[in-house]
């Protein structure tokens, strides 16, 4: 049986609140801005935001894991409009992010 699944890492349905800048290139796009997540793993993260990105740009993230912050780069791999003035993007991280795999067991 082939599986179609692209991504590498299992993802969690976790909420948490994400400050997020945007850039292209190295040109800041957007103000310091907030979003919320709709699923993670130690790969990426499919998040709602308020501010229209493009696909390609670079993500400045920072995570809010109950108490403690992670900080994270990562370039928006998809983006779909949900609305007025809401998006879904996915954004994969340049690092695997460890601490996030620990999500799967909480």
């Amino acid at each position: 049986m082939q599986n179609d699944e692209p991504r590498q890492s299992t993802r969690v349905q976790r909420l948490f609140l994400t400050a997020y800048v945007n850039r292209d290139e190295k040109e800041q796009k957007t103000p310091v801005s907030v979003g919320r997540t709709l699923d993670v793993s130690k790969t990426g993260v499919g998040m709602e935001v308020y501010q229209e990105v493009l696909a390609g740009s670079t993500m400045d993230l920072e995570f809010d894991l109950r108490g403690s912050l992670l900080m994270v780069q990562g370039k928006v791999v998809h983006v779909r409009r949900e609305g007025e003035g809401s998006y879904i993007i996915g954004v994969e991280f340049n690092e695997p992010q460890e601490e996030l795999e620990n999500l799967q067991a909480g």
